[in-house]
């Protein structure tokens, strides 16, 4: 028996305002893409189970083109006999009572069988049970539902789950959850848990047989250096496999971070950066361009648009700079010596303002401190 499992499409994705010639925004159609070949590769492969962790679509009111595009997608796979499983993420659950879940949609078709309704199912196959626990917003509920988690003796059990395993698994993104650590023994219960939510593969440290398969587009920097794809298993001899990544193409996303600027010349500076241009592919690609701690003089000779024209290749340029006495003024708010942050911030404001305006703004601050002080 073969398993397809995949994750985290999040149809109708877009950002940065860039539209195709059909005009569609450029990230959305990315996503897209990369359904696409997830979808061929099934076709092509035949696999006896898929599964789907959860973020199907990036909103649970996707657009008309988000929805069509995906049943569109679904219905090639309508005549193959293929069983299909897919858990609702907490992209695709809404927040409230009034709004129809939407993978409620899926069960149009006959091979799908979409877990979504806030509670944990059971899915029985000849060999195979499928536990699947999709997001919940309650967490006092959630709790509730995996009390009901029991693996079937003399079955093979794959638990579906969208979640975090511990803070190291989170997205940053409203309304996630973290999975309970006291629960972990359970996981290593299943023949495979098979997990959503975080957008890298990777096996979860310290647990048997649990994985993040990933996300199949990156969709932020954190992303910029890890694979995009699917996981394929099999099971023979009574035992499922551990999962074989397969990449898919990816729009490529690079990064150039350069710290403490404030110690290079603009010369060195400019080096540094043209090297970057020179070991890496722009063409298409998306570009976040960090530089920490510049200088007066390297904020005027390194401005956003003149970094946004050395870059000019790229589809898509993201630049952040840091002023070396902000830096400064930022890192002495954490240090111990609190009792100095008006010296530090007067500091700061006369680096910035002209005399008549810094001396009103230090006093309105004196202000402000001194009420703090007296509390």
């Amino acid at each position: 028996m073969n398993i397809l499992h995949f994750s985290d499409t999040h149809l109708g994705f877009y950002d940065f305002d860039k539209v195709n010639d059909s005009g569609i925004n450029v990230r959305e159609q990315d996503v897209y893409d990369a359904f696409t070949y997830v979808i061929d590769q099934i076709i092509a492969t035949k696999p006896d189970l898929v599964l789907h962790t959860g973020d199907f679509f990036h909103r649970p009111w996707p657009t008309n083109r988000a929805l069509t595009f995906a049943l569109e997608q679904l219905k090639r796979l309508e005549s193959l006999n293929i069983a299909f499983v897919v858990i609702a993420g907490n992209h695709s659950t809404p927040k409230n009572v009034a709004t129809s879940p939407i993978l409620k949609v899926l069960k149009t078709f006959d091979f799908i069988k979409p877990i979504f309704e806030e509670r944990y199912e059971q899915i029985v196959f000849d060999e195979v049970v499928i536990h699947g626990i999709p997001h919940i917003n309650d967490t006092e509920r959630q709790k509730a539902e995996m009390e009901r988690i029991v693996p079937i003796v003399g079955k093979l059990n794959i638990l579906m789950a969208h979640t975090s395993i511990g803070i190291g698994y989170k997205m940053d993104e409203y309304g996630e959850h973290v999975f309970p650590e006291e629960k972990y023994p359970l996981l290593n219960q299943f023949d495979y848990v098979a997990l959503g939510h975080w957008h890298n593969f990777q096996k979860v440290k310290n647990l048997k047989t649990s994985w993040y398969c990933g996300s199949t587009e990156r969709m932020s920097k954190s992303e910029a250096l890890s694979e995009k794809g699917y996981c394929t298993l099999t099971i023979q001899a009574g035992k499922i496999s551990d999962p074989e990544f397969h990449p898919i193409p990816a729009r490529s996303w690079l990064v150039l971070e350069i710290e403490e600027c404030h110690k290079k010349t603009p010369l060195e500076l400019m080096a540094e950066i043209q090297a970057f241009t020179q070991d890496n592919v722009l063409d298409g690609a998306i570009v976040s361009v960090f530089l920490e701690e510049l200088t007066d003089v390297q904020l005027y000779e390194f401005s956003v648009i003149n970094l946004k024209t050395i870059f000019r290749e790229a589809f898509h340029v993201i630049v952040k700079r840091t002023p070396f006495a902000e830096t400064k003024f930022v890192s002495a708010l954490s240090r111990e010596n609190l009792h100095e942050i008006d010296k530090e911030f007067a500091g700061f404001i006369q680096s910035k303002q002209d005399e008549k305006d810094a001396v009103r703004l230090i006093e309105k601050a004196n202000y402000y401190f001194n009420m703090v002080e007296e509390r």
